[in-house]
């Protein structure tokens, strides 16, 4: 049957695809508007709260993030403390073990650079051409034995025995500690190599009378060397 209002057909059937297009249009512009602010490649769109950007400047070197293109921190060791060489000359010397606890005199040599002796018999004679004990080198100190049944300040010294204590106390009141490290004799007339040197490691020699007594000349045959080596301040 053929329709009296195929105009009005028309108009219903562009109508309605008009309609389709428009609920298309409005349908996709929906769909736009929720998915354009998820969209990671959007330049338009706003960054999530949640994400977090870093940003490379120089302010961020001075922040607690990470930088990883700066050098690790290396702690510098704290140097050593330097050793105070003493000056002050020796006053007392202390000898524990033998109960010696004597003054020192400081004492130079004759013209045949052989050491005087003290002025006073009873006490110690520094050489104070040489170093002070605790100083760089070998201090020398000397003291009478004493005559046979006799014993003076050094007169029992040959008892000793390694690692005991020797102290000198010095004029501005330190005291070095000494330890007993060796003991020799020597013929009357000579000397150790490096007796009284100024350089090596700090080490004190005492020296006295030692060996066959001869009672006509009232002297020895031998001299007693004792070497002890530095330990510190006590």
């Amino acid at each position: 049957m053929v329709s009296i209002w195929p105009g009005l057909a028309n108009r219903a059937h562009l109508s309605t695809r008009l309609a389709g297009e428009v609920l298309l249009i409005v349908t996709l512009g929906v769909t736009l508007a929720f998915t354009s602010t998820d969209d990671p490649f959007d330049a338009s769109s706003s960054a999530p709260s949640s994400v977090a950007y870093l940003s490379v400047s120089g302010d961020n070197l001075n922040s607690g993030l990470p930088n990883l293109l700066s050098k690790p921190h290396v702690a510098i060791p704290t140097p050593p403390p330097v050793a105070v060489i003493p000056t002050a000359r020796p006053v007392q010397l202390l000898i524990p073990s033998l109960d010696v606890h004597r003054a020192v005199e400081a004492v130079g040599v004759n013209r045949s650079g052989v050491m005087n002796l003290p002025v006073n018999a009873w006490n110690a004679g520094w050489y104070q051409g040489g170093p002070v004990p605790g100083a760089p080198g070998d201090a020398v100190i000397e003291g009478h034995a004493g005559y046979p049944g006799k014993p003076m300040i050094f007169g029992r010294l040959v008892m000793l025995r390694a690692g005991d204590k020797i102290i000198v106390v010095l004029a501005d009141g330190t005291r070095q500690l000494f330890l007993v490290d060796s003991m020799t004799s020597i013929p009357v007339g000579t000397a150790p190599p490096d007796l009284g040197e100024p350089y090596g490691p700090p080490r004190l020699t005492l020296i006295t009378c030692t060996g066959h007594f001869d009672k006509n000349s009232y002297s020895y045959s031998s001299r007693l060397v004792l070497e002890a080596t530095y330990a510190g301040l006590i």
